[in-house]
């Protein structure tokens, strides 16, 4: 899969009420903060999920356990972007690919 044919979704604003603009279906997403410069989005997260919604929300919970993430999506203005994208071997290939491409201060295995 090339990264640059994923169809990513408008920013959605990470509040608990905009859950049921995410799909329940399997893809990317991207976890935005902004830093107030110049309308420009600082990438926290990437991460890949079977059903979309039910991650956005976790990481809204308390049972979130990335201390970075939780920090940052219960903090800061965070914007979650997704890709539809099917088949569990298509997500990890496009998640590593995404990864090796640049930092995600969040991502564990990317730190």
């Amino acid at each position: 899969m090339n990264n640059q044919s994923l169809n990513w979704s408008d920013d959605i604003k990470y509040l608990s009420s905009n859950a049921v603009k995410i799909p329940e279906s399997g893809g990317l997403y991207k976890v935005l903060r902004n830093d107030g410069e110049n309308g420009k989005l600082t990438r926290v997260y990437l991460g890949k999920a079977e059903n979309l919604r039910s991650q956005f929300n976790y990481h809204l919970s308390d049972s979130e356990e990335n201390e970075c993430l939780k920090r940052n999506v219960h903090n800061k203005e965070c914007y979650f972007k997704y890709a539809l994208l099917s088949g569990e071997d298509n997500r990890q290939n496009a998640e590593s690919n995404l990864l090796s491409e640049g930092k995600y201060e969040c991502n564990i295995q990317n730190q």
